[in-house]
């Protein structure tokens, strides 16, 4: 059997894993157009802040390879997927066959198209080389602008205020996490953020990067200039999917996966951020990049490939941040649109919880200065349990877990024996 993996992240590596627990002799080859193995991307934010060392953003021994037995070809693009031959061919024209095939592309940042975008110190802060080129040249930088108020701006964004810079934060749209958080919840985040130094502009865009061959500042929509020594544009992700172009395997917004993480095209699978698969909040596919998703769909894709059935049953959207000390928590539908949905929410001055439900059921939920029982609301979100009578102490900033074991039994056939133990003998507060 000889397997082929293109992407090197988080979804490759675990699919190599998953593999060699079944198959330990048969070759695998791996593909990653980024010759730095092994590293976190969401760990990204805090190399820059100088919270970690350069070492730590590595999850996995760089013996990794060489351990499990696995050609690795870094540095080196994929372009394109050859399904009638079983073949991939690389960018100057070499293929390589497979049997079995993961595709995990991940996503590539969207490039802001403005004047003056090709300037040194403008960086689409997505790979290692963006952080250490930021860390590169802190010492020159006494103001950032970051254009982009979503999870990679507001994180670069703090990374960086830590490191004693000026930060600007330029939000086109009314709010920050804007795809994560309801305005309440964004209201909280941007006045911490203010309070710690950081100019949150909402509402605004910059129209040009001005300066020589370096940045010099950025121009708003407004007419105001800013100077500034660095731009980080944050304007979100897009899925990698050229590389299957012109093929039958379907594409929506991602590359479509069944619950074995395989695609439309037998012997190809997918994991990862390029993946669309079943949202259990939404209850239809969708993309959720995140970290986790990652690793489990391509443990369920390599244990598929090698002939042991697995199924992957789906996710939802979940992020968690931490500015200056506020935790924050988001999961599933969080600004729902159209008929059906009741959205419950209790604010306090240092607290703010939202639970959105459908037909009774948790669809959606967002906690803000106190998230320690978020675990208690994904638990009832994945088993699609009924909370109609519970809301009340769901939303309680003194949440006691006590009060849902009656709910927990009500609903004992949708746990596993393990779940069900672990749930009804955890400590009550």
């Amino acid at each position: 059997m000889r397997y082929v993996i293109i992407g090197g992240s988080a979804a490759g590596i675990s699919t190599v894993e998953a593999i060699r627990s079944v198959d330990r002799t048969s070759p695998i080859e791996l593909f990653s157009n980024e010759g730095t193995p092994f590293y976190s991307r969401v760990l990204l934010s805090y190399y820059v802040a100088g919270a970690i060392t350069k070492e730590e953003l590595h999850f996995r021994p760089l013996e990794f390879f060489m351990e499990n037995r696995v050609t690795a070809h870094l540095g080196q693009r994929v372009q394109q997927v050859l399904p009638d031959s079983k073949n991939i061919r690389m960018e100057d024209g070499r293929e390589y066959p497979y049997d079995k095939l993961l595709i995990a592309t991940g996503s590539s940042p969207k490039i802001l198209d403005i004047p003056g975008k090709d300037k040194k110190g403008v960086i689409v802060m997505r790979y290692i080389e963006h952080a250490q080129e930021i860390v590169d040249r802190l010492d020159g930088i006494k103001t950032a602008c970051i254009l982009g108020g979503g999870l990679i701006g507001l994180r670069t964004g703090y990374a960086l205020s830590l490191r004693g810079v000026k930060v600007k934060l330029i939000v086109k749209s009314g709010q920050v996490l804007s795809q994560m958080l309801d305005r309440d919840a964004a209201q909280m985040v941007e006045g911490t953020m203010r309070e710690h130094g950081i100019d949150v502009r909402t509402g605004r865009d910059a129209v040009e990067i001005v300066g020589g061959e370096s940045v010099e500042g950025i121009l708003l929509d407004n007419g105001e200039r800013i100077t500034c020594q660095l731009v980080v544009i944050g304007k979100g992700v897009q899925p990698n999917v050229d590389c299957v172009s012109s093929t039958k395997v379907k594409v929506n917004e991602g590359i479509v996966a069944d619950e074995t993480m395989r695609t439309t095209v037998p012997d190809i699978y997918v994991a990862g951020d390029v993946a669309e698969t079943y949202d259990l909040s939404t209850e239809r596919m969708g993309i959720n990049a995140i970290w986790p998703c990652a690793f489990e769909q391509g443990r369920v894709a390599g244990l598929n490939m090698a002939g042991r059935k697995a199924q992957y049953n789906g996710s939802f959207r979940m992020n968690s941040l931490d500015f200056y000390g506020l935790s924050i928590i988001s999961m599933g539908v969080t600004r729902p649109e159209g008929g059906g949905f009741e959205q419950f929410q209790r604010r306090t001055k240092e607290t703010y919880r939202k639970l959105v439900l459908k037909d009774g059921r948790i669809v959606g939920a967002i906690l803000v200065g106190q998230v320690q029982r978020a675990g208690v609301l994904t638990t009832l979100l994945k088993k699609k349990i009924n909370v109609s009578d519970y809301v009340s102490f769901l939303v309680s900033d003194r949440l006691n877990f006590a009060d849902l074991l009656p709910l927990i039994g009500k609903n004992r056939e949708k746990f596993t024996e393990v779940e069900y133990r672990e749930l009804t003998q955890r400590p009550r507060r």
